[in-house]
């Protein structure tokens, strides 16, 4: 992994795609920016909720993807989300829950989840996959928080890296 990122730089150009909305739910794009060529290449996906990783790096951010397609079929063994019922409005509905590291809970509905999958779904078309998986650890949490400082998603006050 270290050989990729001296390879790499660590420098990422950040597009986001959001998932929803209300839940500040987003897909974040990383991409390698070639200026002698003029081209741009993806290089990782991740998932954020607000300002918080959920996932860091593509496998892991398609298993998410893969659980919202599962909806109530997913069991305990989903690594993001739950499956849940809960009372709202005196109706017991079916939901996702997803555990943010800050211990927060994020609820999900079945058409927040089908709407989820389908904009990333969208956000996805015409990238090739096998680069892609090839170059993903080129990008750490590390490389991604300091790309989301400089491209002003985030505000960190006196990190040192």
């Amino acid at each position: 992994m270290d050989d990729n990122i001296s390879k790499y730089n660590g420098e990422i150009d950040i597009s986001h795609v959001i998932l929803d909305h209300g839940k500040n739910i987003k897909l974040l794009r990383g991409f390698e920016i070639v200026p002698d060529i003029d081209k741009r290449y993806m290089r990782n996906v991740v998932i954020m909720v607000s300002d918080e990783f959920v996932t860091s790096n593509l496998t892991d951010s398609i298993r998410l993807r893969e659980e919202l397609i599962l909806f109530t079929s997913g069991d305990l063994q989903n690594k993001f989300l739950y499956p849940t019922t809960r009372k709202i409005k005196k109706e017991t509905v079916h939901s996702l829950v997803l555990t943010l590291p800050s211990k927060k809970e994020v609820f999900i509905g079945r058409a927040e989840a089908r709407t989820m999958v389908t904009i990333w779904n969208m956000a996805m078309q015409g990238y090739s996959f096998s680069r892609l998986s090839e170059f993903e650890t080129s990008q750490s949490l590390e490389t991604w928080t300091r790309a989301l400082e400089r491209n002003g998603y985030l505000e960190i006050d006196s990190m040192e890296y």
